[in-house]
């Protein structure tokens, strides 16, 4: 398990640090191509919920390879963080509006993270022991891991985005 959490890890930081590369990639400018011009663009508010919406697709994917697929975690590795990536990339290049509403715009897409963040702590903060006597470190061990992963997607997602 934590030859694949270094993989991934290895693996996000080589597509982050190439992201310029990957946005200059045929399937990018055309799609960024055909949705300029639109609303999605320019509104951050549409373009903020548009992006709400694709990370809680994304994650609600990555649950479902993760859950129910053998050896998932490595289907969710591979598929999911490029996906995420390509998406945050789209975003960043379809922007036409200015620099303030791209940075409200990149807020109101991550809230998912912290609405995520938000549920992980108070869900392990009422969690109670199955019988008496259960130790309940290994599920604080489980908030820490998710705290990390969750904020480091966001943080990820706003470099992405926020890029020059």
């Amino acid at each position: 398990m934590t030859v694949l959490l270094l993989a991934g890890i290895v693996f996000t930081l080589i597509l982050v640090m190439k992201q310029r590369d990957f946005a200059s990639v045929g399937i990018v400018r055309n799609i960024t191509h055909k949705i300029k011009g639109h609303s999605l663009s320019t509104n951050y508010w549409q373009a903020g919920i548009t992006l709400f919406a694709a990370n809680a697709a994304l994650f609600a994917l990555a649950f479902v390879i993760l859950f129910f697929l053998p050896y998932g975690t490595m289907a969710g590795l591979l598929i999911c963080i490029p996906l995420s990536l390509f998406t945050w990339v789209l975003f960043s290049e379809m922007w036409q509006g200015s620099r303030k509403d791209k940075v409200k715009m990149t807020f109101i897409g991550s809230a998912f993270f912290l609405f995520f963040l938000g549920w992980i702590v108070s869900y392990y903060a009422t969690l109670e022991p199955a019988y008496p006597g259960d130790d309940l470190f290994m599920a604080w061990i489980g908030v820490i891991i998710a705290s990390i992963f969750t904020i480091g997607a966001m943080s990820v997602s706003m470099f992405v985005i926020l890029r020059k």
